[in-house]
């Protein structure tokens, strides 16, 4: 499981760049750039062999690929799961944040409970890190931040609804997992995760938010992205109901990506914004 980096990256020059290791149930995405520098982007995703743990194939790829071991100027490491909850800050305290994650998923000993401050939203994402490979990243990362996927996407998207007048809801659709996301002028109506097994249970969940939400059908604005297929399995269905619905193509601003390369949508969000 060998990650091709440029030739431009090494041990000497790394701490120019900000990078992004992005872990997915059966792989993991490494990404970078050097800032300002459009042609320097570059981005990678292996999978992992299924019959092993997460955390010895985290310890497989290190061992192969001494650049995830560099010192970067800033390394993320971003989880995707849909084991988070969003903790408004008047009721949060870090003593209390093992029962507050009980209060919407079970409790779990393999889980190391993370929290991620979002002040723009003025709450705490909590959310869950398979205990093992946490530590596993602590001992072999120089001053890893851990953060949620859908964190920089909550953070764009509330800037962009600033500025729109009717809501927005966002679907970000993961192999098995959803992410639903409303805003309206900068305000949070809802987010959540769901599991779903057919393109349909994608569209029930979808139908039912809008009726809880009162979602105009002719003015407000529906947004897919992540799994393109499923997406648009979903859209031409749902597209009889909801006028103003699109899918969003990862896109870089000021960065140049090579076609073959996978590109996901919180990695183009943090980019943009920032935490």
């Amino acid at each position: 499981m060998t990650i091709r980096v440029p030739n431009t990256l090494t041990a000497d020059n790394s701490d120019k760049y900000e990078v992004s290791i992005r872990l997915l149930p059966d792989g993991l995405s490494f990404s970078g750039y050097l800032p300002l520098e459009k042609d320097s982007f570059f981005t990678e995703t292996i999978l992992f062999d299924r019959d092993l743990s997460m955390v010895q194939s985290l310890k497989d790829v290190f061992f192969n690929n001494p650049c995830l071991s560099y010192i970067y100027k800033s390394l993320y490491v971003i989880c995707v799961s849909g084991k988070y909850t969003l903790v408004p800050d008047s009721v949060f305290s870090e003593k209390d944040k093992k029962m507050l994650f009980s209060f919407c998923h079970q409790e779990d000993e393999s889980l190391k409970i993370l929290v991620q401050p979002l002040k723009i939203l003025n709450s705490s994402l909590l959310f869950g890190f398979d205990r093992e490979s946490y530590e596993f990243l602590v001992r072999s990362l120089t001053n890893p931040q851990f953060i949620h996927s859908l964190s920089p996407l909550l953070i764009l998207w509330q800037k962009k609804s600033l500025t729109c007048y009717p809501k927005q809801m966002y679907v970000v659709v993961h192999d098995c997992t959803m992410d639903v996301l409303c805003l309206e002028r900068g305000e949070l109506l809802f987010v959540n995760s769901f599991d779903y097994e057919t393109d349909n249970d994608i569209i029930y969940y979808i139908m039912y938010i809008c009726k809880q939400l009162g979602f105009n059908q002719l003015e407000d604005c529906l947004s897919f992205c992540g799994d393109k297929g499923r997406c648009q399995s979903a859209m031409s269905v749902i597209n009889k109901y909801v006028r103003q619905s699109e899918y969003l193509q990862p896109k870089m601003k000021d960065y140049q990506v090579a076609v073959d390369q996978d590109l996901y949508m919180d990695i183009v969000a943090l980019m943009e914004c920032g935490l």
